[in-house]
């Protein structure tokens, strides 16, 4: 009778040490889930929690089976089996009751603490995946404690340091690109200078017209050999800036109005004819007024170079969430032109070259200094007739 006795208390104490131990777990639980730095450890009292309420659970059922056992006969039983069977079954009660909860706490335990483990090895063999086979991959993410905002952390930097190297591969074929342009660009003029200076050194000043003549020739190879390496140095430098220094607030209209009446004197003296119908009277915005000058200019000349003096170069500008300039020429042949690569540099290439004025370079800084103003610049063509959308904010 002793026995039955005893069991309840098992019951009664236990049940008060898990249970007071569940609800401080429970308390420190709240208090660091609320605080996003801490959630792993979070996770691992909530798994303590559960953990200790199975082992609870399982200590009341045990008990109470074994107090029903006794009730049924169970004492008896060990009774007539002898001393030490009654001992036995005695101390029975409280091995299970520390075994069985013991062993349930450990297993249940395991289990949720299993599942992050998992997940961290899951990430270690994705980590060296990325480090063999390059950045780019992404992970998948479970929960929401440190490990899993490790892993986002992971995943962006990822993504971020591909797009990284597939920049510094573009970067890297276009500079290969420029080297070789620029060593053609370079080598047709200066091919061409030294056979006039062998030519020179034969005839000798003594044939005054022929002498004039090559210098003349020489001059002006020169003289476009100074543009092209002055354009280059100038893109290359646009191309390396992240923006301009010296931006002040100005007319854009305005400034393109003063530009567009000089063009129109310049162009009547070579049979072309240019007009402009700008919608709105005026558009102020930051720019750098001297590169902005620099945009009107080569994207006129580029008009006046390829125009056809048949039809009008046109220029509109119109307002509706950001300044649109459209410049429209007809062309003599638009054969061949991609009106998506032009602003591409040395698009041009062949007929840059037969053009002693152009390097092929101005277009490319157009659009770099578009860039730079954080705008955008376009071009379409339809039939013969090319045009170029200049958008400023």
């Amino acid at each position: 009778m002793m026995l039955l006795k005893i069991i309840p208390n098992y019951i009664l104490i236990n049940g008060i040490v898990i249970g007071g131990t569940v609800f401080v777990i429970f308390l420190v639980y709240r208090k660091l889930s609320s605080s996003f730095q801490k959630r792993l450890t979070a996770y691992f009292l909530k798994a303590a929690c559960v953990s200790l309420v199975i082992s609870l659970v399982v200590l009341v059922v045990v008990l109470a089976m074994m107090q029903l056992l006794l009730h049924s006969g169970m004492w008896d039983f060990f009774y007539e089996l002898g001393y030490g069977y009654l001992i036995v079954a005695e101390y029975l009660p409280s091995v299970l009751a520390v075994a069985f909860p013991m062993i349930c706490f450990v297993v249940s335990f395991s289990v949720r603490v299993n599942r992050r483990v998992r997940y961290v090895e899951y990430l270690s063999q994705e980590i060296q995946k990325i480090r063999e086979e390059g950045f780019g991959r992404s992970m998948e993410l479970q929960g929401d404690d440190e490990i899993t905002l490790l892993c986002a952390v992971i995943n962006e930097m990822s993504v971020q340091l591909r797009e990284k190297e597939e920049r510094e591969k573009r970067q890297q074929q276009s500079k290969n690109e420029l080297i070789t342009n620029v060593s053609h660009d370079l080598r047709s003029p200066l091919t061409s200078i030294i056979g006039y200076v062998e030519l020179l050194k034969e005839t000798g000043p003594e044939d005054r017209q022929c002498f004039d003549e090559y210098i003349e020739v020489v001059e002006r190879r020169l003289t476009g050999l100074n543009g092209l390496i002055n354009e280059l140095f100038e893109y290359t430098k646009l191309n390396s800036a992240d923006r301009f220094s010296d931006m002040e607030k100005r007319d854009v209209l305005e400034l393109l109005r003063h530009i567009l009446y000089e063009y129109k004197i310049l162009m009547e003296a070579e049979g072309l004819t240019l007009s402009w119908q700008l919608g709105a009277k005026s558009y102020a915005t930051y720019i750098n007024t001297q590169q902005m000058v620099r945009v009107f200019q080569n994207l006129l000349d580029n008009a006046r170079r390829y125009a056809n003096r048949s039809a009008p170069v046109t220029v509109t500008a119109q307002d509706t969430d950001r300044l649109h300039i459209c410049i429209t020429n007809r062309l003599t042949d638009a054969h061949g032109i991609e009106p998506d690569r032009i602003f591409e540099r040395f698009y041009c290439g062949d007929r840059a070259r037969s053009t002693p004025q152009s390097s092929g370079l101005g277009l490319a800084i157009v659009k770099r200094i578009v860039e730079l103003h954080g705008g955008e610049v376009g071009a379409s063509l339809q039939g013969q007739e090319l045009s170029v959308h200049l958008f400023l904010k």
